[in-house]
């Protein structure tokens, strides 16, 4: 199994759309439902003129030139003054326990340090998330702590989760890339 990373364009709008007002990830994440694609072309907009965003699609190659939308991801809040970015990765509902989100992690990890430069990556989850917390401590992520009821979400306030991997956390970890990342990355059956 092969998983192809390229940026995100406007043709993965409405897809990103109908992923993020499916339950099972709009349970997982701060966003006002439902996620209309005016809002969401709006969004994109200023994002792709931005220098402190990326945001990244990630496709299963099925052989061949065939491939499928399996993930969506970037890094956001790039500072270069202090050297750190939010993660955040969306596995497209029903693939989820593929090895999927793993893989786009730890490449948007990659990425992270060795071309954008950071020094550390971090990741903020609402309470109700743990299977996203076991992946994130089980990729090197240290938990940092707990914002107590720190954001509306669905409308009550809830607890957020701070994980974050800092480059020398990263620098020991087996899967990380030693070179240049490419927009490509291999996943292999039983990584996640």
């Amino acid at each position: 199994m092969q998983l192809l990373v390229r940026r995100m364009e406007w043709e993965d709008l409405e897809r990103r759309v109908a992923w993020f007002n499916e339950p099972s990830v709009f349970e997982h994440m701060v966003i006002d439902i439902p996620l209309s694609l005016a809002r969401t072309k709006e969004w994109f907009h200023k994002r792709v003129a931005d220098p402190h965003n990326l945001d990244f699609v990630f496709d299963l190659a099925n052989g061949g030139s065939d491939t499928r939308r399996c993930a969506m991801g970037g890094l956001t809040d790039i500072s270069e003054r202090h050297s750190r970015a939010e993660l955040y990765v969306v596995v497209k509902p029903g693939m989820y326990g593929q090895g999927i989100g793993t893989a786009a992690v730890m490449w948007l990890c990659n990425y992270g340090f060795l071309e954008v430069g950071l020094r550390r990556i971090y990741v903020q989850t609402v309470d109700n998330n743990d299977g996203a917390r076991r992946l994130y401590k089980r990729l090197g992520f240290i938990h940092e702590g707990v914002l107590r009821e720190h954001i509306r979400h669905h409308g009550r306030f809830v607890d957020r989760h701070v994980q974050a991997l800092l480059q020398t956390d990263w620098a020991t970890q087996p899967w990380r890339e030693e070179k240049q990342v490419q927009l490509r990355v291999d996943v292999r059956r039983g990584s996640g």
